[in-house]
């Protein structure tokens, strides 16, 4: 019986598979434009292949590989054709595909009109107080309220720009570090990349990510740093990952920023912020964003400045990439913005300001674009991100909560996405009566140990079972790419998948009675022990154990869900909340009970009550609850002794001041 009958959601190939029927593109007016780069020819190697031949071949010289790949940045003889030396690679049996490498911009003044800025430059010389003072940007997205329910910790927005400027007082506390990486001059995380501790720099292909001042009139230096002071600024807890794509020109190319968001996925990002734009589309970059995709990464992506809707940039149009156009705080479309079909979303995007690279003390300037409306949403998705770690869809979210703006804009129905971005309302639908995200009885999660053989490969995997509902996924990346694997759960072969262009592997399993039952290996996902993923000569590549008590993990984390529903006394009012145990690096474990509620009255007393137990009370403001108690106190609330091991929980209520409850909700009794 073929395996696929039992599989009604596998991922396992999709990104293998757009690529496999990607070959060389048809060859147009391109080649004769600055939409491309020069002299230079991407190709993809067969499995097993080697470059230097190919380059011996055909004259050609390596100018980057994307590390853990086969693609390669080729450049041509001086003085050649592109499309002479496109065909020629085509045609090489160690090529598996050849292309053009698209330009992209982010945005410069010397590109093409598509990526230039609304207003020319950057206008430095500001304050800090000047960008403190932000009211009517701060009032409109109602950040008072949002930060009470999220300020994105435990998130990593990766900025794909110029750089950062990490020593600016704004932005050192918020930046994201390598912890696997040391400056000892080996690459201890082994990715091919040496103390990129701070991100990479793939322009220079260095690890030096800092953003220097330049001439705001002859460059774009700063467009990095300003972008992540706006992140910071609406989601002050994220960290901030930089990663160096673009020069101070503001001009790169596909190949680059490809090889940027593959590094962005593979170190933790779980928001990428592209305001960049290119009039050609990449596969390359296409398959680099599908690949971050799949492993839930939520990517935002700027419309453009040519306020027009006839020639929509790159990577914008991608169905996967929340788009966003920009607007006045108004609501009305800012002038320069682009519009059309393929937008998702708007936000702010005119005369904002925020931090910029200079002085020692920090410098701020004002700057006006799409570039700036889309880390708003970038920002709103860690938020998201950071209350809901396991929400599925946060570009959903994002556009579902979105305010509607066609009353300003007449004649644009249609044109403007869902409207301009609201992330008070979306962190308010995670609790809503509305929310389609069914909560998880049990969901346990480990991660996979590499074996001597693995290379650079990591991976997890995870069971999860919400009502009739059951689920088995892995992940797994670093892989070689294009080559194929063996799954094995408890010794039993759950078939052989093909790693994706860029060496990832994601396969999920999805069973529910009657409907799609799950193979009878795997099937009830509670009594799945041991995971492995083998190689072609069946050697473990990665592998790893689920405890036979999944609420005890020894490595991982387990967790329950529930929803709070209305007792009736407050129609309006729902929650959530978790009960989870971590396995903590270093040995031991933090047990976790969380809760969140809203629609409660505010400045009102409400009280958590723990099968029957009051173990206090708080006021509550703008209608929110939240309650986080940890073993060791980390969440700042100590989670009281007596209700450890938090799998015993059963019963939870939110009482009001009276006494009676206005919310409850019972934990599963058993898997």
């Amino acid at each position: 019986m073929r395996l696929n009958r039992f599989l009604p959601t596998l991922l396992a190939v999709i990104l293998a598979t757009s690529a496999l029927f990607y070959h060389s593109p048809v060859v147009g007016a391109a080649e004769a434009s600055d939409e491309i780069r020069k002299g230079e020819i991407v190709v993809e190697l067969q499995p097993g292949a080697s470059i230097d031949p190919v380059n011996e071949r055909h004259r050609t010289s390596t100018i980057l590989q994307i590390y853990g790949t086969n693609f390669y940045r080729l450049r041509i003889p001086a003085k050649k054709k592109e499309k002479k030396w496109l065909k020629r690679l085509a045609a090489d049996p160690d090529v598996l595909s050849a292309s053009f490498n698209p330009v992209v911009a982010n945005p410069s003044l010397f590109a093409r009109a598509t990526a230039s800025f609304p207003e020319g430059f950057a206008a430095p010389g500001l304050t800090v107080a000047a960008f403190e003072a932000q009211l009517r940007l701060f009032d409109l997205l109602r950040l008072d309220d949002v930060k009470l329910r999220s300020r994105g910790a435990g998130t990593v927005v990766a900025i794909i720009d110029t750089g950062v400027d990490r020593t600016h007082p704004a932005l050192t506390s918020h930046m994201w570090t390598n912890t696997r990486e040391q400056a000892d001059g080996i690459d201890n995380d082994g990715d091919g990349l040496t103390d990129d501790i701070n991100g990479w720099n793939f322009v220079d292909s260095n690890n030096d990510t800092l953003e220097k001042p330049g001439n705001p009139q002859t460059t774009v230096a700063g467009h990095g740093t300003f972008i992540a002071g706006l992140v910071a600024f609406v989601a002050p807890e994220c960290q901030i990952m930089p990663v160096r794509a673009f020069p101070a020109d503001g001009v790169s190319d596909a190949f680059t920023v490809a090889a940027a968001v593959k590094y962005a996925a593979d170190h933790g990002a779980t928001v990428i912020n592209l305001s960049l734009g290119s009039s050609e589309p990449s596969e390359l970059l296409r398959n680099a964003i599908l690949d971050a995709r799949a492993r839930g990464i939520t990517i935002v992506a700027a419309a453009g400045n040519d306020n027009d809707d006839s020639t929509p940039q790159f990577p914008s149009t991608l169905p996967e990439v929340l788009a966003v156009a920009a607007i006045e705080l108004t609501g009305q479309k800012a002038s320069f913005s682009n519009f059309g079909s393929h937008v998702d979303v708007c936000a702010p995007g005119v005369r904002l300001v925020s931090t910029f690279p200079g002085e020692p003390q920090g410098a701020y300037a004002r700057w006006s674009g799409t570039s700036f409306a889309a880390p708003l949403a970038a920002a709103e998705a860690a938020l998201v991100r950071s209350a809901d770690p396991r929400q599925p869809d946060i570009k959903r979210v994002i556009e579902e909560t979105a305010v509607s703006i066609d009353e300003f804009n007449e004649g644009l129905a249609g044109k403007l996405g869902k409207g301009r971005i609201d992330p008070l309302q979306a962190l308010q639908s995670l609790n809503s009566n509305t929310s389609t995200r069914l909560p998880s009885d049990f969901h346990s999660e480990i991660d996979l140990k590499r074996s001597a053989v693995g290379g650079a490969a990591f991976g997890k995997a995870s069971i999860t079972q919400a009502g009739t509902r059951e689920e088995f996924a892995v992940e797994a990346h670093g892989l070689s790419a294009r080559t194929t694997y063996k799954l094995m759960v408890d010794g039993t072969a759950l078939g052989s998948h093909l790693a994706a262009s860029l060496g990832s592997l994601t396969l999920v399993f999805v069973g529910e009675p009657e409907r799609a039952p799950l193979p009878p290996g795997i099937s009830p996902v509670a009594r799945i022990r041991h995971v492995e993923l083998r190689d072609a000569l069946d050697r473990v590549v990665l592998d790893g154990s689920f405890n036979a008590d999944n609420s005890n993990p020894v490595a991982g984390f387990f967790e329950r869900e529930t929803r709070l529903v209305s007792t009736g006394l407050l129609s309006q009012t729902a929650g959530s909340a978790s009960i989870r145990i971590e396995a903590l690096p270093a040995g031991g474990r933090r047990e976790q009970l969380r809760l969140s509620a809203e629609g409660l009255a505010s400045e009102s007393s409400y009280h958590l009550v723990v099968d029957g137990t009051n173990i206090g009370g708080t006021i509550v403001r703008s209608g929110f609850l939240h309650v986080s108690l940890t073993s060791d106190g980390s969440s700042g609330q100590l989670l009281p002794a007596f209700l450890r091991p938090v799998t015993s929980i059963r019963h939870l209520e939110v009482q009001d001041a009276s006494g009676r409850a206005v919310l409850q909700g019972n934990f599963a009794v058993s898997q």
